[in-house]
């Protein structure tokens, strides 16, 4: 009688990823070559598409890493699309948002299945590209479907999502953000130590978001932790955790509020994950500690 053989769960846990490789390989053919489609229209032409793509990407849930050789050959032709018809259309135009918010469905899938660190290493990064981005946001928080009470739907939260990450890193450029801020050249208002308009707006709708039950609290946590963690934002960041400490201090009770409490707290732990010594040089924290 011939010996069982022992389960070897490795070489089952291997054996289930070289097929699903193998399953991917054959799947992405149809994803280039809807992408191909997508790119050369400068648009999604056929909204089905995206529906497949997400379709394939969703699949692989547990194994992001089978799709992040392919990351940059998806991300960054898509990313082009986003900021080079902004550029195009301007954000005045309604025409914009039909434009990005499917191409942003793809991209945010992409984020959920193999994480927005992975992801965001192929979004531009150009220094003119923060006005941009948040203009860019400016007219998504503006503008409301009517089409489906259901966001995810119309692609509004994905949309959102990915410029809010892609602000993430534009907040992040080597010098002081009141330079490419083109407003304050026509702001004689403006004060000495005052945030530069660009950074109150990036603020107003992080602190709107953060009221959010979905992945923009999370996200609008990250932005507030690379922005208000800059040698240049100490004025924001004061203003920003009176802000935190006037809504941690309200007894109102209702839904949002309680939302609004853990994007609170969120973006709290974020900022302070990113820089703790502020803890400590920002004597009006300890008052509240």
């Amino acid at each position: 009688m011939e010996e069982a053989i022992p389960y070897e769960e490795d070489d089952a846990l291997d054996s289930k990823e070289n097929v699903l490789q193998k399953y991917f390989l054959l799947e992405w053919k149809l994803v280039k070559s809807l992408l191909d489609d997508i790119v050369s229209n400068g648009r999604v032409s056929d909204p089905s598409s995206v529906h497949k793509i997400r379709s394939i990407m969703d699949k692989y849930q547990e194994q992001g890493q089978l799709l992040e050789p392919y990351l940059e050959s998806i991300v960054s032709p898509l990313m082009f699309i986003v900021r080079s018809k902004t550029i195009e259309l301007g954000v005045f135009s309604d025409e914009i948002l039909e434009v990005i918010k499917p191409i942003c469905i793809i991209i945010y899938s992409l984020v959920t299945v193999c994480g927005y660190k992975a992801v965001i290493k192929f979004f531009p990064h150009q220094v003119s590209d923060l006005e941009l981005a948040v203009s860019l946001l400016e007219k998504c928080h503006d503008t409301t479907s009517v089409t489906s009470l259901r966001q995810e739907s119309t692609g509004e939260m994905e949309a959102k999502c990915v410029i809010l990450l892609w602000l993430s890193i534009l907040v992040l450029v080597p010098f002081d953000i009141s330079t490419v801020d083109t407003s304050i050249a026509n702001n004689d208002d403006l004060g000495k130590n005052q945030p530069a308009p660009l950074v109150l707006r990036i603020l107003g709708f992080c602190k709107d978001y953060l009221s959010n039950a979905g992945p923009m609290r999370t996200i609008a946590g990250l932005l507030l932790s690379k922005l208000l963690t800059r040698p240049d934002m100490p004025t924001a960041f004061a203003s920003f955790v009176e802000w935190t400490h006037e809504v941690l201090s309200s007894d109102t009770d209702y839904v949002m509020s309680h939302f609004r409490l853990l994007g609170v707290l969120e973006a709290l732990a974020a900022v302070f994950k990113v820089r703790f010594l502020y803890f400590e040089s920002m004597p009006m924290l300890k008052k509240y500690h």
